[in-house]
């Protein structure tokens, strides 16, 4: 009983290995970018290549976010500048300046930063159509969302900014959660 046992747990082992190691094989894409050669085989000289091309190309200023980041101009976003970057982001959201965005300063994002348009409905409020919410307009969506609660006692959950004030995360926002809305948007 035992050999079956331990043949059964080989043959689990090996099958094992042979799956998870065809997973961990790059693409054949990858290897064939990285044969700078041509000769069928990838030297560790040349996967080192190509992970500092991936590096380059991946640091390549593209965004808005990364020209912001970019201090030098030099078209790329190197390690030090992404964490200046970062510490600089978390500055801004930390609004009380404890070292931690809470709860509230992560919902107050919108009124410090456009929003990636995500949506139908936020398209809806993308006036300049640049594909980015702007605080004027993450405000006057949030406002037509704070008056149809108002009205219907509740409104759906349609946008990321929307969700930050559904607090039991149910899709919804009732009358309760509206509250942190209306003192949010400074309404009376």
């Amino acid at each position: 009983m035992s050999k079956r046992l331990l043949v059964g747990f080989f043959m689990v082992l090996f099958f094992g290995c042979a799956v998870f190691s065809g997973l961990a094989k790059p693409p054949k894409a990858k290897l064939k970018h990285a044969d700078k050669n041509k000769d069928g085989v990838v030297t560790k000289s040349e996967w080192q290549k190509e992970k500092e091309w991936e590096q380059d190309k991946k640091s390549n200023v593209n965004t808005w976010w990364e020209k912001k980041a970019d201090t030098d101009a030099d078209g790329k976003v190197s390690s030090s500048e992404l964490s200046d970057w970062k510490a600089s982001e978390k500055d801004k959201a930390d609004l009380n300046d404890d070292g931690v965005v809470d709860s509230k300063e992560k919902r107050l994002s919108w009124q410090r930063s456009r929003s990636k348009v995500n949506t139908s409905e936020e398209k809806k409020y993308d006036q300049d159509g640049d594909g980015w919410l702007s605080t004027d307009e993450a405000k006057e969506m949030l406002s037509d969302r704070y008056t149809l609660i108002k009205t219907n006692g509740k409104a759906k959950v349609d946008s990321d900014i929307e969700a930050e004030y559904d607090a039991d995360n149910d899709g919804i926002i009732d009358s309760d959660e509206a509250g942190q809305l209306k003192e949010d948007l400074g309404l009376d």
